[in-house]
């Protein structure tokens, strides 16, 4: 008896201690529920947040004004906004599953620039491109390449497509602008022909050259005779329109594109005959004399001719680095002195070209 009294007391004393732990496991796992209760509640409240975080970036994806469109790196677009669906003319689901190079057909698709295939690199890279076969003529985007992770895993890049159509259109117009702005710099507003500045510029590019090329250089600077009596006698809107005249006989005189006629100021003409020695700079000159007579402008003043006519002086050089150009403008200068004292209505060379009597008169045809 005494032995199952012990034997009972052993169990009682077993099931107390197994109670116990029971009662510690118990605890425990009403510890670990309530970590794993918090631990869920987190979590829920980061998914939350992670959905509403996405569904806000998704609207700002889609309200963006630029137009956007996420490809994967096998070039099969995940997503595009609806800027970027009104730039390609279709669909959400003409456009997602598709390749890019269908819906976009333009040189970056070409394998070694690529902007898919260069997202490998993880650069940010930035496109000035022309899209000429999407809405009313050409259109000109920067378009901006980063590379993502894409929903699925795996690797991709967004694009940006910033339309700059409107800037390109004033660079444009402010670019003619300044072309044009920079020809009226250089013509002559009366006679429509290269004023000085522009010869002044040809001449030092054209002396320059000569003198490399050991080539010679021509100067007809020509002086319409007797102006200041025609502006007297006929008034200056007559002078003008004389002016003008001779400056288009002038123009139309010139049969090389290498050559330049310039209104060197006031009645003074240039004509810069680059490559041409002398006797072809005299055989210019007396086909210039000979149009400025045909064009028949009453001169009744005039001691020369019952015409408007011009006197020229010739002059050529071989430049070398001891020379600066003004010396051959210099030698056209006395040369044109010379015709005003010979008679005028005549062109005459340089003394320093050919001898001083050497004088040729224009011959009329």
């Amino acid at each position: 008896m005494p032995e199952k009294m012990e034997e009972l007391k052993r169990q009682l004393a077993s099931l107390q201690e197994q109670n116990h732990q029971l009662k510690a496991t118990c605890e425990s796992l009403e510890e670990t529920q309530a970590s794993l209760v918090q631990v869920i509640s987190e979590s829920n409240d980061k998914l939350l947040r992670s959905e509403m975080t996405s569904m806000e970036l998704e609207q700002v994806f889609s309200a963006c004004t630029d137009a956007l469109w996420v490809i994967r790196e096998d070039g099969v677009v995940v997503r595009a906004n609806d800027a970027m669906l009104a730039l390609l003319g279709k669909s959400a689901a003409e456009v997602i599953g598709q390749q890019c190079s269908t819906l976009l057909d333009y040189t970056l698709c070409q394998e070694s620039i690529c902007p898919i295939k260069r997202a490998r690199s993880n650069t940010r890279r930035e496109y000035d491109i022309q899209l000429a076969h999407i809405g009313d003529g050409n259109q000109h985007f920067i378009l901006s390449t980063a590379p993502l992770i894409t929903l699925d895993g795996r690797p991709g890049i967004v694009g940006q497509f910033k339309d700059i159509t409107s800037r390109k259109e004033a660079e444009t117009e402010l670019a003619a602008a300044n072309k044009a702005l920079e020809q009226m710099a250089r013509i002559d507003s009366l006679t429509q022909i290269a004023n000085r500045r522009c010869f002044d510029e040809t001449l030092q590019r054209e002396w320059q050259r000569s003198s490399r090329e050991q080539k010679p250089l021509s100067l007809l600077l020509g002086d319409i005779d007797f102006f200041k009596k025609y502006n007297d006698h006929y008034g200056h809107q007559a002078g003008d329109e004389c002016l003008r005249q001779v400056g288009k006989a002038l123009a139309e005189a010139i049969l090389r594109p290498a050559d330049l006629v310039a209104r060197y100021g006031g009645e003074e003409f240039v004509i810069l005959l680059p490559d041409i020695d002398l006797p072809g700079a005299l055989h210019v000159g007396e086909r210039i004399l000979t149009a400025i007579k045909q064009l028949e402008i009453e001169h009744q003043p005039s001691t020369a001719n019952e015409f408007v006519t011009m006197s020229i002086g010739a002059a050529t050089l071989i430049p070398n680095p001891d020379q600066n150009c003004e010396e051959l403008t210099k030698l056209a200068d006395e040369a044109l002195y010379r015709s005003k004292e010979g008679g005028r209505d005549r062109i005459t060379p340089a003394q320093k070209n050919l001898p001083d009597s050497h004088n040729i008169t224009s011959v009329s045809t």
